[in-house]
């Protein structure tokens, strides 16, 4: 009666009170904008029908909402391989439907063009046949320096990349895939992130110089201080050492 329904169909229902307990969730990723006039968007990339996706999808983002509270409205975007994979308008969420608050690309129908661009392609490694999905990857790896400047986010691309190549292609080995792309990898890999890396070995390397010559000292009895002024490591690393000896010798 209070909703403007009829009473006597009140008698076709039976009240429960429902737990709903909290549970982990993953998104194949949100996009936050600077601003509070942008919506927040949440992304999934959907490669093979599921009849509960959408029950899945939705109780995500209203998880990521009350979680996260943002400011920000919400849209939601699906990339299918086509249409037949998607299980079509869900009755419980047909206003996001209708409304445009959720909207669906299908890989298929998107020009060449497109496809071939940066990042699109990287979903296109899921779709493309086994055949083609090792040219879309070098086209990706080609793209790389022009597409994405920082050298550490073109690391977390590649090892993506690799993780969908190893995924699409279970009969090779990890350490196949990143050989058969090493020659084109090898510019990203002379980046400044793995520069860095190496200059973080070679520093690991004469800090372990500094400990040998520090162990010989320290076994002809040279005191603590003369053995840091030598070496220049610190009075604590020089009793660990000490400690590391006397327990040689027992």
């Amino acid at each position: 009666m209070l909703i403007g329904s009829a009473k006597r169909k009140a008698k076709g229902y039976k009240f429960t009170s429902v737990e709903v307990k909290d549970i982990d969730f993953r998104f194949d990723g949100i996009f936050a904008p600077k601003t509070k006039d942008d919506p927040v968007y949440c992304v999934e990339a959907q490669f093979k029908k599921e009849d509960d996706f959408y029950r899945n999808f939705f109780g995500k983002i209203f998880n990521f909402l009350q979680k996260h509270k943002p400011d920000n409205d919400w849209r939601a975007i699906v990339f299918y391989p086509s249409k037949s994979v998607d299980t079509g308008v869900h009755p419980h969420y047909r206003e996001f439907f209708e409304s445009g608050r959720l909207h669906r690309v299908y890989l298929a129908d998107l020009p060449d063009e497109i496809l071939e661009k940066f990042p699109v392609n990287l979903l296109k490694i899921i779709v493309d046949s086994k055949k083609k999905v090792l040219s879309t990857a070098e086209k990706i790896v080609r793209q790389l320096p022009e597409q994405v400047p920082n050298e550490k986010q073109q690391e977390i691309i590649v090892e993506l990349l690799i993780n969908l190549l190893v995924s699409k292609l279970p009969k090779m080995s990890r350490k196949e895939i990143e050989k058969m792309f090493e020659p084109l990898l090898s510019d990203v890999k002379k980046s400044r992130f793995y520069q860095e890396i190496a200059e973080e070995n070679k520093q690991e390397g004469k800090q372990e110089e500094k400990r040998e010559i520090a162990r010989a000292l320290l076994k002809k009895k040279m005191s603590l201080e003369l053995v840091s002024e030598v070496t220049g490591l610190s009075a604590k690393q020089l009793r660990a050492l000490t400690k590391d000896l006397a327990g040689r010798k027992n």
